[in-house]
């Protein structure tokens, strides 16, 4: 019940996620399932919720443990840790929920400074990526970040212009997306900005640029 949207861009990383915990049919409160961690890395979720919030937990405390013995000093060693606590309890709750969970992680190269990075990580392992989508919303999605968001050629301030959008039009197909949308941008040698919160658009105007772009008159 989730979609995770990250993607390069021109200056630096955006990182989304819907805020629905339900169908929109049901009622249920909202979640959010994409987090600033205490080292300044953003993780993104998806999977069961009890058990994100789990790794969650488990992550920002090594991270933190690790980061006041100076263990950690880039994104790659907080990405190794994670890779370890999600590898762990995939073993452990193998078999015992609906659907597998995996994160999305982004943020400077290292910590403090240097290129922004995204990286996916699952029970398997990890990769460096330049765009993901993750969750029941992502094979929607993923054709339509393929095409707008895939070359990595936009600035960041206009990336997140089409994130609520996209959203939107996934959320009329897959019922378990939507709600708002809850975004990151992490900006090249300047860090983790502050979450913005998209709410979902009217479709009509897009619908008239889509059809007067390939020369439809409606």
């Amino acid at each position: 019940m989730t979609l995770i949207i990250g993607a390069r861009c021109k200056d630096g990383i955006i990182l989304a996620a819907d805020c629905r915990r339900l169908s929109r049919y049901e009622r249920g409160p909202k979640t959010s399932k994409v987090f600033k961690l205490s080292c300044g890395v953003v993780v993104a979720g998806a999977g069961d919720d009890a058990v994100l919030n789990e790794a969650r937990l488990f992550i920002d405390r090594q991270t933190e443990k690790l980061q006041s013995q100076s263990a950690i000093s880039s994104l790659l060693d907080v990405v190794e840790v994670t890779a370890a606590i999600v590898n762990e309890l995939v073993n452990c709750y193998k078999d015992k929920v609906e659907e597998p969970f995996g994160y999305v992680l982004a943020g400077l190269d290292n910590l403090g400074s240097g290129s922004a990075k995204l990286y996916t990580i699952f029970g398997a392992g990890f990769s460096d990526v330049p765009w993901v989508c993750l969750g029941s919303g992502g094979v929607y999605a993923r054709p339509l970040v393929d095409l707008l968001l895939a070359d990595s050629s936009l600035p960041t301030e206009e990336a997140v212009k089409i994130i609520a959008p996209l959203f939107t039009l996934v959320s009329n197909v897959q019922t378990t997306v939507g709600d708002g949308v809850d975004v990151y941008v992490v900006r090249d040698n300047q860090g983790v900005g502050d979450i913005v919160r998209q709410q979902e658009i009217e479709l009509d105007g897009l619908r008239s640029a889509i059809l007067n772009a390939i020369g439809v008159q409606p």
